[in-house]
């Protein structure tokens, strides 16, 4: 058995390794206090990422991108979660690949070439805008979709994970008679309004939109989203063990250096099972993600979705392990500047939505091993 990454796998992670140390980590600090990335480090990041020719690496090679295979992508995944700095490689949101027409040329191709962002709006909020995870299963979802003419009216409301600027662009998931549907919108068509908050609420009242702004088929969107939602999920635990690894590397230097009552921590044993217990978890789940990304690779499954349910399962279980071992070794002697990573992972990776994400990949799992019919619903 052949445990070795190919050459080319391992200079693209050598390559991504040294620009997340020398480049992207140093903005950490300035990022937590204003929020964003400013203009300028923004611009010399993204032209260190071309240079480098990382650019696109994981956009299929048919849209002019790297064509990277699931395992190659993990690796790069695992070095991007290195840094709490968000880096852009030039990677969209696969639903963009079914534009046609106008579309390629007004959306795909300025995602592609990183002059337009894309923003998924599907998740809507719950009665009183109370959860800050919305529904997440169509089911659920409200969102009103009515034909005026050769327009469509739609009325609603929808949770974005990020606010965008005006020159991004919106895929809005409705319901339709047919199926679920997916409109492209520009951020600032007549009808759209975000209002801040604890979530960004979009409104859509009275919003137009003709043919034109429909991708693919309504009843075809499930589908195409499925198809990759298995793949998402096993790189996103790839991103996960790149953010545990980073904790645990903060959690030993605090370690080592903090002195209390006249010795290190790192010589108490309570912070020693800490770490050892989180870096035997990491390890575990790393194998765990590698193995699923090839057996996806090789095609030697007959389902991705059990094997990504296992990773999803694992790595939330190790990235909540992180979190609470290294806010326990921090907390302690009293507040530092590594506090304001912890408080950034909970913000954007808050309980209840690990939570949530257990219970989903429990679900799954024992349906399968099971042979129950019910394998549960696409959620966003």
């Amino acid at each position: 058995m052949d445990f070795e990454f190919a050459p080319d796998t391992l200079v693209l992670r050598d390559m991504l390794r040294r620009f997340v140390h020398k480049e992207a980590r140093p903005l950490e600090s300035k990022y937590f206090t204003s929020g964003d990335i400013a203009l300028e480090d923004h611009a010399r990041l993204h032209k260190s990422i071309e240079q480098l020719g990382l650019w696109g690496l994981m956009v299929p090679e048919e849209y002019g991108g790297g064509g990277l295979d699931l395992l190659t992508t993990c690796v790069i995944e695992e070095e991007l979660g290195q840094t709490f700095l968000p880096i852009d490689l030039g990677d969209v949101i696969p639903l963009l690949y079914a534009c046609q027409g106008d579309q390629v040329t007004r959306f795909l191709e300025p995602a592609l070439a990183g002059n337009r962002r894309a923003i998924l709006a599907a998740r809507e909020p719950t009665e009183n805008h109370q959860s800050m995870l919305g529904a997440i299963n169509p089911g659920e979802w409200s969102t009103r979709v009515t034909s005026s003419g050769d327009e469509f009216v739609l009325n609603g409301y929808k949770i974005l994970s990020e606010r965008p600027e005006p020159h991004d662009f919106l895929i809005v998931l409705v319901n339709m008679p047919e199926g679920t549907a997916a409109f492209l919108l520009d951020a600032n068509s007549p009808g759209l309004n975000l209002t801040d908050g604890a979530n960004q609420i979009l409104s859509l009242e009275e919003c137009r939109v003709g043919w034109e702004a429909m991708l693919s088929e309504p009843g075809k969107v499930i589908t195409q989203i499925a198809g990759n939602a298995n793949q998402g999920w096993i790189r996103m635990g790839a991103r996960y063990i790149g953010i545990s690894e980073r904790l645990l590397e903060m959690a030993l230097e605090h370690a080592k250096s903090w002195i209390s009552l006249g010795s290190p921590l790192s010589m108490r044993p309570a912070i020693q099972r800490l770490l050892v217990d989180l870096n035997i978890e990491i390890e575990r789940c790393r194998w765990l993600v590698y193995h699923a990304a090839w057996m996806v690779d090789e095609a030697r499954t007959e389902s991705n979705s059990f094997l990504a349910a296992q990773v999803r399962l694992a790595t939330v279980e190790m990235l909540r392990q992180a979190v609470d071992s290294t806010t326990m070794i921090f907390a302690g002697p009293g507040p530092s500047p590594q506090t304001e990573h912890l408080r950034y992972l909970r913000g954007v990776l808050p309980r209840g939505a690990l939570e949530m994400a257990l219970d989903r990949a429990r679900v799954l799992i024992s349906s399968e091993m099971l042979d129950l019919k019910n394998h549960g619903t696409v959620e966003f």
